[in-house]
């Protein structure tokens, strides 16, 4: 690539790959770094990965870390580009590379032609519910642990065709891998679970799809979530009704008598939580999993679910 861009330029460019990023947040050290020097000038390349989460301000921010971490110049290399982001991000002055067409270097040198590549990469903006399923099956998975998309749609309880496009989405934000081996295609993560987590964290959603009181009962059935889960997991005080959860396909029977939880006493009544996929796919010890728990209370200005979700997080045993 810095052979192609120093063509482009008219210019002999040296290049090597930088290995020391201690001091980056997590996210930005994920990527593959270059120190690139030319015609007097240096300036660092950051690798974008394929369906990267392309808004142009969050890019913009992004650069003023690395350019204050690494004290030079900066600019993106972007696999493919539509005229849009590209307009977008000359509007922003935000440097960028995307050969062989594309080139925005102030500091040295701007080549930019009205060529577009027919093949607009995946944007992925959220995770689908099955898509961050897959996510979750492969997070809580060891590393090289592989499975067939036959066998991963079973698990999940999907078609392969719901799985193939899931694992697109995946395989865009690169936390997902594909392995051919005959006829059988085979989808493994590339990370280890720590740095998984991390990259896909942007993308996870809230798994609730709607929530309903029902009258206090013997559910044995059903996990422990939200603040019930955490109190399980941490040293959080047990919230004072119960929260519980299940897939918002499985019809309840007549014994599940739904409540106005206005017209009763807290200790009468459950509140369950409907999920866009299954909570028992991966439920563990009558609890939820930790990073769909993660996903509901994300948002809770409460500190000590904070500071207890935190430490929940900490104590994961990645694989």
């Amino acid at each position: 690539m810095i052979y192609e861009l120093g063509k482009q330029l008219n210019m002999q460019l040296e290049c090597y790959e930088i290995k020391e990023k201690e001091g980056l947040p997590l996210y930005l050290s994920l990527r593959d770094l270059y120190h690139v020097h030319g015609n007097g000038v240096d300036f660092l390349l950051i690798e974008l990965p394929s369906g990267t989460d392309f808004k142009v301000s969050k890019l913009e921010k992004q650069l003023g870390l690395y350019q204050s971490h690494f004290k030079m110049n900066a600019a993106f290399s972007i696999n493919n580009i539509s005229r849009y982001q590209r307009d977008a991000m000359v509007q922003k002055g935000v440097p960028f590379v995307s050969l062989p067409k594309q080139i925005y270097l102030p500091f040295l040198g701007v080549m930019l032609q009205n060529y577009f590549r027919d093949n607009p990469i995946l944007q992925v903006d959220k995770f689908t519910p099955i898509s961050q399923a897959l996510f979750l099956m492969l997070a809580y998975s060891k590393k090289e642990a592989r499975f067939s998309k036959s066998d991963a749609a079973k698990k999940l309880g999907v078609t392969n065709t719901t799985i193939t496009r899931a694992s697109k989405q995946l395989k865009a934000i690169g936390v997902l891998q594909e392995e051919f081996v005959g006829t059988s295609v085979f989808i493994k993560r590339t990370l280890s679970g720590a740095e998984y987590f991390e990259l896909g964290k942007p993308y996870l959603i809230n798994p609730i799809q709607k929530t309903v009181y029902i009258k206090e009962g013997e559910y044995l059935d059903f996990p422990a979530s939200g603040e019930l889960a955490l109190s399980n997991l941490t040293m959080l005080n047990p919230p004072p009704i119960r929260i519980l959860a299940t897939w918002k396909d499985i019809v309840l029977s007549n014994r599940f008598i739904e409540v106005d939880p206005q017209l009763e006493r807290e200790s009468d009544y459950v509140c369950l939580e409907k999920w866009k996929y299954s909570p028992m796919l991966f439920a563990k010890n009558g609890n939820v999993d930790p990073i769909s728990l993660y996903c509901i209370l994300r948002e809770e200005k409460d500190e000590r679910v904070e500071m207890e979700l935190e430490r929940m997080l900490e104590e994961i045993k990645w694989r």
